[in-house]
C-alpha cells in the first residue's frame, strides 16, 4: 500500500500522539495500531495490513463510525460497548476518534451498530416435539469408526451416506425382530464410502460399499421426487470404482515433486444410483487441476429429473447441471477466485434454483445480477445467487456478511426451499443483508453476539426476517407449510433469552441441538438437545413430506440421550459411531414426564427440554443427578396441541415445573 506524504504524517502524528497516554505492550510497541495475528506474533502498523487479524486501533475515524479495537468478536468488543475493552475502560485508548486503519478510503468496520436482537424470549417449552427412533451403527472396537455425512429422504426411505473403517452394523434397538443391515470391512485403509437405506419406521435395510484405494467421502445427497433413483457427490483421492467404472486422481506428488501424503490434491465425483439397490446408473469425474484440488460438495434433483451440482476447483465456486439420462453437461460455471466453494442448492416450485456460497471482492455474475461486490473490505460474505437451471442465468442474489466476517469465515452456508420461500443458514456472524436487486443502502441488519445466523428471502428476494443461530450451523430443514430447522454441535453453555443450555461434560464432549424459528416470524420457539458424555458430530439434515427431521453424524456417548430415547445398547469404546434419528417435528404433544403444563410427574425431572428420571445423570454430568418430589398432580386428562391428548388414571404425584428447572 502506497501512503502519501501527506497521510503518511498524519498516521505518524497519530502515532505519536498515542505514545504519550498509552501504555507499552510488547517491547516499545504500543496500542497504537498495534496488531495481532493468530501465529501469536504482535508488531505496529501505521497502515492496513491484511495479514492483521486482530487490531488494537487508535487512528482516526470519519464522523459517526463507531470505535473498534479488534477484527475479531471472539477476542474483544467494540469500545462503545462499556466494560467489554480493558484499555478504553482505562482510559489508555480513546473511544472518542478512533478505529482501525483505512484500506483503499475506508475503514475495515464502517458499520454503525444495529438494533438489539430479540429472537429468543425462552428456549424451554411446553410443547415439544420427540425422537421416534435412532439407528445406530452398532460396530465393535476402539478402533472402528463410521460417520454419516448426508442424508436424503423420499415418500418410504431415508438416505444416508457417509464413511467408515470398519465393518458396519446398522440396528435400532427399539424394535423387535427387526433387521439388521451389515456390510463388512472397507478395502481400503482409509475407510470407504458407504449409502445405507433406513424405512421411515426405523428399519435398516441395506448398505451398500463403494470402494477406493485412499480416502474418498460423500458430502451431498439428492433423492429425485418419485423417489426413484439418487444422486450422490463428494471426493476421492487414489481410485475410486463406481459401478464399472474406476477412477484415477492420479496425484502422488506436487508439482515441485514433493511427496503429498494426505494432501494430495482431491478429484470430485458425481454418481446417479438406483435408490432400491444402489446400482451405478452413470458416474462423472470432476479432476483436479495441477497441486489444485477439485471437490462435488452439494447437489439437488429438479422437477424434470436434471441433476444439480455445486462445489469448487482450489476453492473457486462452480456450479452445473448434468442431463438426467445419461451425466451430459447442460451447462457449468466456474466463477472468479473472489467466488467461493458452493456449499449447498435446492430446488424451488417455480423452477429456479437457490445455490449458497461465499464472495470476498467483485464479481460479474451476468444475467440479471451483473457486478456483485462484498459490503465490508477484507469479508468473505455468505452468498445467495438464485437461476435458471435450464441456462444458469442468475436471477438475483444476496450477500449475509458483517465486518467481522473476515476471509476465514462463510464457509459451511446452507439453503432450504419451502416452495418459493428461500432460508439461508450461515456462519460469521453474517448478521447483515443486502440484496443484489435492492437499492435501499445498509440492508437488514441484527445485533449479535452469536456466530451465525438464519435467514428468510422471498422468491424475488425480498428479506423477510433475519435471526440469531449460536454457532456455525451444520443442517437446515423447511417445507412449505413447516417451520424451520437449524441443527448444530456445541461444546459449551448458550442462552436462550432467559434460559440456559448446559452441554454434557466429557473428556472431548460435544452435544449436538437443534433449534425451531418460526417461519412467519424468525422468532426462536425451542432448543432440543441430543449428547452425553462422549462426543456428538453432527451434519445434515432433512424433511420428510409429512414435516419430520432427520439428522445423521456420529456419536460417542453411552448412554446418549436424543430427548426421550436413551441408546445404550452400542460400543462406544471407539467414540465414533454413526447415528441416523427421526424427530416428529410434525407433531408436537406435552413432554411424557409431565402432567400439564406446569407440573412434572412424580419420578421425573424436566430440564432442558428433557425428561430424567429420579436418580438420573443430568447436564453437565459431573455427579449431577435428578432429584425428584413427589407432590400430587390434581390434574386428570391433559390434551395436547396436536391431535392427540394424554391421559392420567387417577392421582399422579409431580412436582411444579419451576422446582424442576432449578434443580441444577
Amino acid at each position: 500500500m502506497v501512503l502519501s506524504v501527506a497521510k503518511g504524517a498524519f498516521l505518524m502524528a497519530t502515532m505519536m500522539a498515542c505514545l504519550h497516554k498509552s501504555f507499552l505492550v510488547s517491547g516499545e510497541c504500543t496500542d497504537c495500531g498495534l496488531c495481532y495475528n493468530h501465529g501469536g506474533n504482535y508488531k505496529c502498523l501505521t497502515e492496513y495490513s491484511p495479514t492483521c487479524d486482530k487490531w488494537h486501533a487508535s487512528f482516526d475515524c470519519p464522523p459517526g463510525v463507531p470505535c473498534e479495537t479488534t477484527n475479531d468478536p471472539e477476542k474483544a468488543r467494540p469500545c462503545s460497548l462499556e466494560g467489554t475493552c480493558s484499555r478504553c475502560d482505562m482510559g489508555i485508548i480513546s473511544a472518542d476518534n478512533c478505529c482501525t486503519p483505512t484500506k483503499d478510503g475506508s475503514t475495515y468496520s464502517p458499520t454503525p451498530v444495529p438494533v438489539e436482537s430479540d429472537t429468543w424470549s425462552e428456549g424451554q417449552s411446553k410443547m415439544l416435539p420427540a425422537h421416534q427412533w435412532v439407528v445406530i451403527d452398532h460396530n465393535d472396537g476402539p478402533e472402528d469408526s463410521s460417520f454419516g455425512i448426508a442424508v436424503a429422504v423420499s415418500d418410504e426411505h431415508v438416505y444416508i451416506g457417509g464413511k467408515t473403517t470398519s465393518t458396519m452394523t446398522m440396528k435400532n434397538p427399539m424394535l423387535e425382530n427387526q433387521r439388521i443391515a451389515v456390510q463388512g470391512v472397507p478395502l481400503s485403509e482409509d475407510g470407504d464410502m458407504f449409502l445405507t437405506k433406513v424405512t421411515l419406521a426405523g428399519e435398516p435395510v441395506g448398505i451398500h460399499m463403494f470402494t477406493g484405494s485412499e480416502a474418498e467421502q460423500p458430502n451431498g445427497l439428492a433423492v429425485s421426487k418419485d423417489g426413484k433413483y439418487l444422486s450422490m457427490v463428494g471426493y476421492f483421492r487414489g481410485t475410486l470404482t463406481l459401478g464399472k467404472e474406476t477412477y484415477n486422481n492420479g496425484a502422488l506428488t506436487l508439482s515441485d515433486g514433493s511427496d503429498c501424503g494426505s494432501n494430495c490434491p482431491k478429484d470430485g465425483f458425481l454418481v446417479k444410483l438406483d435408490a432400491v439397490e444402489a446400482n451405478v446408473m452413470w458416474s462423472k469425474h470432476f479432476m483436479h487441476d495441477g497441486d489444485k484440488s477439485t471437490e462435488i460438495l452439494t447437489t439437488d434433483i429438479t422437477e424434470n429429473g436434471e441433476i444439480v451440482y455445486g462445489g469448487h476447483i482450489a476453492n473457486t465456486g462452480r456450479l452445473g447441471v448434468l442431463d438426467n439420462k445419461d451425466g451430459a453437461t447442460v451447462w457449468e460455471s466456474i466463477f472468479g477466485e473472489s467466488v467461493g466453494p458452493f456449499t449447498d442448492v435446492k430446488t424451488m416450485t417455480n423452477g429456479q434454483v437457490v445455490a449458497v456460497g461465499s464472495l470476498q471482492g467483485s464479481e460479474d455474475f451476468g444475467g440479471d445480477v451483473g457486478v456483485l461486490s462484498s459490503a465490508y473490505t477484507g469479508s468473505r460474505e455468505a452468498l445467495v445467487l438464485v437461476f435458471d437451471p435450464k441456462t444458469g442465468t442468475p436471477k438475483w442474489a444476496a450477500l449475509m456478511g458483517s465486518p467481522y466476517q473476515y476471509a476465514r469465515s462463510s464457509k459451511g452456508v446452507l439453503c432450504a426451499t419451502a416452495g418459493d420461500d428461500i432460508y439461508v443458514a450461515c456462519s460469521g456472524p453474517c448478521n447483515n443483508v443486502q440484496v443484489s436487486n435492492n437499492a435501499s443502502a445498509g440492508g437488514m441488519k441484527m445485533a449479535s453476539n452469536h456466530k451465525g445466523a438464519v435467514a428468510k428471502f422471498s422468491a424475488s428476494g425480498e428479506p423477510q426476517w433475519i435471526s440469531e443461530v449460536p454457532t456455525q450451523p451444520q443442517g437446515l430443514a423447511a417445507m412449505e407449510g413447516s417451520h424451520v430447522y437449524v441443527s448444530y454441535y456445541e461444546d459449551k453453555p448458550i442462552d436462550y433469552g432467559d434460559a440456559t443450555f448446559l452441554n454434557w461434560k466429557g473428556e472431548d464432549t460435544k452435544d449436538q441441538f437443534i433449534i425451531k424459528f418460526d417461519s412467519d416470524s424468525g422468532k426462536g420457539q425451542w432448543v432440543m438437545q441430543q449428547g452425553g458424555t462422549g462426543k456428538e458430530y453432527v451434519r445434515r439434515m432433512a424433511m420428510d413430506k409429512y414435516g419430520d427431521i432427520y439428522t445423521t453424524g456420529k456419536t460417542g456417548s453411552n448412554p446418549g440421550y436424543f430427548d426421550n430415547i436413551q441408546m445404550t445398547s452400542h460400543d462406544n469404546s471407539n467414540k465414533n459411531d454413526m447415528f441416523v434419528a427421526k424427530m416428529t417435528t410434525s407433531d408436537e404433544i406435552l413432554p411424557s414426564c409431565m402432567c400439564d403444563k406446569d407440573t412434572v410427574k412424580a419420578g421425573h425431572c424436566f430440564i432442558q427440554n428433557t425428561c430424567f428420571k429420579d436418580g438420573a445423570d443430568i447436564p453437565p454430568g459431573e455427579g449431577e443427578k435428578c432429584v425428584a418430589e413427589n407432590v400430587e398432580c390434581k390434574v386428570a386428562t391433559v390434551a395436547t396441541e396436536s391431535s392427540s391428548s394424554i391421559s392420567a388414571v387417577g392421582a399422579v404425584a409431580a412436582i411444579p415445573l419451576f422446582m424442576a428447572a432449578n434443580m441444577l
